[in-house]
């Protein structure tokens, strides 16, 4: 359970963000962060995502699953070396992959920005769900690991979360004591708040998926990751 004092300091950056959302996406734009295979991978998952009629019909294709797989490599989940996070065997990846593909179909038509609140905390515990039973990573949390792989299969409902921008952003430091289970219950429900607040603001930047506004929920990702790049990291410097 985190302190009244830290929850209020998140609630804090949830309103400053939704209020200079714009901002912190010209920030995002600015910093260049995002660019080669990370790019390049990524455009091209969510791609053949969409040329599929269903979630299940993309996990079922043997080319979306590699370029996925390359997709996560080029986002951080695999580096070579003792000690660092990597992506589990392909085929224990496809495996996961394959035995997830009921539950994932049954959430890919719904959209971040237009869940009800009563919808919000179920489709937080299915996500959860999804993300705790996947196949990914090795010395990753699944929380990291299963939201990035997730997002690619879900790209308008789940974000995609990482330490180094969302995990600081909401809980003021880069580690996790578990799997993140807890994290998620708060960061997901605030991540459909800032997504209802500023939907006008995130489709128009959908025009301009070349600087990795892919999706809806990736240009919220965006957002805090400018959020953190011009309030957090200035104030650590």
């Amino acid at each position: 359970m985190r302190r009244a004092g830290t929850l209020q300091r998140t609630e804090e950056r949830v309103r400053d963000l939704i209020d200079g959302f714009a901002g912190y996406i010209e920030t995002f734009e600015g910093a260049g962060l995002f660019t080669g295979p990370s790019l390049y991978f990524h455009s091209k998952t969510i791609e053949r995502l969409r040329q599929h009629p269903t979630a299940t019909a993309a996990i079922n294709d043997q080319l979306f699953r590699e370029t996925l797989y390359a997709t996560l490599t080029s986002w951080g989940l695999h580096r070579m070396g003792p000690g660092n996070a990597r992506l589990v065997d392909f085929a224990a990846f496809e495996h996961g992959l394959i035995q997830a593909a009921p539950k994932i179909t049954r959430l890919a038509s719904l959209s971040i920005t237009t869940l009800r609140a009563d919808e919000v905390p179920r489709v937080t515990g299915d996500l959860w769900a999804i993300i705790h039973s996947l196949k990914v990573g090795v010395g990753e949390t699944r929380i990291v690991s299963g939201s990035k792989t997730l997002h690619h299969l879900l790209p308008d409902l789940m974000p995609p979360i990482d330490r180094e921008y969302t995990i600081r952003f909401f809980c003021h430091h880069k580690t996790l004591r578990s799997d993140g289970a807890e994290e998620f219950a708060e960061i997901y429900p605030a991540c459909q708040r800032i997504a209802k607040a500023c939907e006008s603001k995130i489709r128009a930047c959908m025009d301009h998926p070349d600087k990795m506004h892919t999706s809806l929920t990736k240009v919220v990702d965006n957002a805090i990751v400018g959020y953190v790049i011009r309030r957090l990291k200035e104030v650590k410097e």
